[in-house]
């Protein structure tokens, strides 16, 4: 089993919440959750397919325009409306990453990952044992189990869902849903609570159909980490692709904040620049790319095409190269190496 030194809780840019703890009546909470291990002698593959997928909109595991995103592991879903995003404590479990409640707190989902060994998958079976076993760790003795579904998915094969009616030990009533979906070497579960006297009504069947609605539309991202691209080159490869953005805008300020307030060829650069873009926006096309790259530290040489096809004409290209610095923990644009 293997976490993420960014997913911990001694992670400065995660604050924490507030402890998680019975509720005002001395109920349990209404949500418990710990990713049993369904494999046993994990051991993590070493080449990645998320190589290849787009990189996430931030560094950090959060929500972005309604999408939570979880960074570390390269996954995402749209998070339903006025649920609330919690963020995590110390009393988390080992492999939770995320965790979510409806706007009065009393229905609760977490979030957990695994990492599977060569050769392991998901199976109904284990991943059925595994949750009758984490119930009955944390005092939930098993009334009912409903027959296990399996939810589609657009790429990446079905969730399988076992759904329980347990009782605390108090002898409270509750409604368990059990998720569970395999991709490569991930494991992802989801453990929801709602209590027993409102599964049935509206509020605790919109909860689960929410739930479902967002697990079935998971999407994924390039990792930010060792399972992925690095801290350091992922803001570096949004400045330069932020950068390409800003050329294509047609906008002089817009590319212009991308240089550092002491870059000394400033006058020529906005000449030329506004030169390129000159003329009826109707009339032309834009493509900005990133044509070469060499890293050294937190200094780089990068070298970003401009391509201006004009409509019934040839296409014109300019070749635009730069000296980089991480100044001050962003990336800016500080000199011109093309040829005076």
């Amino acid at each position: 089993m293997k976490t993420s030194r960014r997913s911990t809780v001694d992670n400065p840019r995660r604050p924490a919440i507030k402890p998680w703890r019975p509720t005002v009546d001395g109920r349990l909470p209404t949500f418990l959750f710990v990713l049993a291990l369904v494999f046993s002698g994990c051991k993590p593959k070493s080449k990645f397919p998320e190589a290849n997928l787009p990189l996430p909109p931030g560094a950090d595991s959060g929500v972005y325009a309604g999408q939570y995103i979880q960074t570390d592991y390269g996954f995402g879903f749209p998070l339903p409306p006025k649920w609330q995003w919690l963020r995590l404590s110390a009393e988390q479990e080992v492999d939770e990453v995320a965790r979510f409640a409806d706007p009065t707190g009393d229905m609760m989902a977490r979030i957990s990952v695994q990492l599977l060994g060569e050769g392991q998958a998901l199976s109904k079976k284990g991943w059925e044992e595994s949750s009758e076993k984490d119930l009955e760790n944390h005092q939930f003795k098993i009334q009912k189990e409903d027959p296990a579904q399996e939810w589609k998915t657009e790429d990446s094969g079905p969730w399988v869902e076992i759904p329980y009616r347990v009782t605390d030990g108090r002898g409270a009533d509750w409604f368990d849903e059990e998720w569970a979906l395999g991709k490569g070497d991930l494991l992802i579960g989801v453990h929801a609570l709602v209590p027993g006297n409102e599964a049935g009504g509206e509020g605790g069947r919109k909860f689960l159909k929410s739930l479902e609605g967002a697990l079935t539309q998971i999407h994924w991202y390039r990792p930010i980490g060792p399972r992925g691209i690095s801290l350091d080159r992922y803001q570096l490869q949004q400045f330069t692709e932020g950068f390409c953005g800003a050329l294509e805008s047609r906008s002089a300020s817009r590319a212009g904040d991308y240089f550092d307030d002491m870059f000394p060829d400033r006058t020529k650069w906005d000449t030329w620049y506004q030169q390129a873009v000159a003329g009826d926006p109707q009339t032309f096309q834009l493509k900005a790319e990133l044509s070469g790259l060499v890293i050294n530290g937190d200094l780089a040489t990068a070298t970003f095409a401009l391509t201006r096809k004009n409509t019934g004409s040839a296409a014109q290209k300019f070749d635009k190269s730069f000296s980089l610095s991480k100044k001050e923990g962003s990336w800016k644009i500080m000199a011109s190496l093309d040829k005076k």
